[in-house]
């Protein structure tokens, strides 16, 4: 997987209205997908699995690893857009894009976004809280 896999430039501004954005709604967020009998169990298993995965991202980014950091953030949007978490989705391709283009920083920015978000996602789900 590459940059290729990833959608336009998302600015740093739209990564810090997004974080102004988390730290003002603390409300649960749920798949679009959740009445959807067949994914179910894909979503369960998505969002149990969520924690881990975000402390997958968080160690590459404190080893600086943004090729690393960037193939997990394209992985978990690919899966976040599929399951109907287009919070996650939008927020991962921050992250894949600022490592693309080489902005720690901006992917440090975006990570906390990320974090808060899957938080979000965790409390509005049944079994991962």
């Amino acid at each position: 997987m590459g940059c290729n896999d990833v959608q336009p430039d998302a600015s740093i501004a739209d990564v810090e209205s997004m974080a102004d954005d988390a730290e003002n709604q603390k409300t649960p967020i749920f798949s679009t997908r959740v009445d959807d009998p067949r994914q179910s169990e894909a979503i369960d298993h998505f969002v149990i699995g969520l924690a881990q995965r975000v402390d997958q991202l968080q160690d590459a980014e404190l080893e600086d690893d943004l090729a690393l950091l960037e193939h997990l953030a394209i992985e978990l949007g690919k899966q976040a857009t599929r399951l109907g978490y287009a919070p996650l989705f939008e927020i991962s391709r921050a992250v894949a894009l600022a490592c693309r283009d080489g902005k720690a920083q901006d992917a440090q920015t975006a990570m906390i976004v990320l974090t808060e978000i899957a938080g979000r996602i965790r409390s509005g789900h049944r079994g991962a809280a």
